[in-house]
Parts: structure tokens; sequence; C-alpha cells
């Protein structure tokens, strides 16, 4: 037997013995309340949050948008004429592969936290069932 069952059962025991001082027949009506009330702790607990720290997804879709800034950028510098067509035809080379790089991992990373959505949607609906 798991230890927060436990406790939920003294405490519902302890409340019946408190309504048996005060009046006999309540007891059954004590204990029922403090069970149906306290039995949420019984429930194993699950961590979804661990932490006030930045996903890899936001890291990876941070650096997307970098990425496809700096190519605005490099584009509106060129408009601009701050830059002549063959600097930036030596540039966009190197920011499109980046660019593309970090788009497939965003993509990777996306296709993760969907299967961890469905294996989460999963065990929810599986302990529904239970």
């Amino acid at each position: 037997m798991n230890r927060p069952l436990v406790r939920v059962l003294l405490a519902a025991g302890v409340c019946a013995a408190a309504a048996a001082l005060y009046e006999p027949w309540l007891a059954p009506v004590a204990a029922l309340a403090a069970l149906i009330t306290l039995s949420p702790l019984a429930r194993p607990r699950r961590i979804w949050f661990v932490g006030d720290v930045e996903s890899e997804y936001a890291l990876v879709s941070r650096r997307r948008e970098e990425a496809l800034r700096a190519l605005k950028d490099l584009e509106d510098d060129r408009l601009a004429g701050k830059l002549s067509a063959a600097e930036v035809e030596l540039r966009r080379p190197a920011l499109l592969q980046h660019a593309r790089e970090v788009t497939a991992q965003l993509d990777a990373i996306s296709h993760k936290r969907a299967q961890a959505r469905q294996r989460i949607e999963q065990e929810l609906g599986d302990d529904a069932k239970a």
C-alpha cells in the first residue's frame, strides 16, 4: 500500500473518531467526507514543469528567427546601397544554409514534441479508464 493512501485513510479515521466523540452517528459521514475530500492526495504526482529555463524549442526557434532576420537585413542593406550585389552573393549562401539547418532542427524538435504530446494524451486516457 502506498504512503499517501495510508495517510488519507488515517486522516479519515481521525475525522471519524472526532465526529464520534460529538455524535456517534456522524462518524461514518465524517469518514466518507474525509475520504472524498482527501482522495486526490493519494494519487501519484506528476511533475510537468521543472524550473524556469528556456526550452530547447524556444532556443532553436529564436536562432531561426535570427537567421531569417540576417537574410532580411542582408537584402535591406543591398537595397539601401550599403552592400554591392557581389558582396550579397558572397554572404547569402552561408546565411541560407544556416537558416536551413536551424529550420531542420526546429522541425525535428517539433516532431519530438508532437510524439511526447501523443504519449501524454495516451497516458491520460489510460488513467481515465483505470
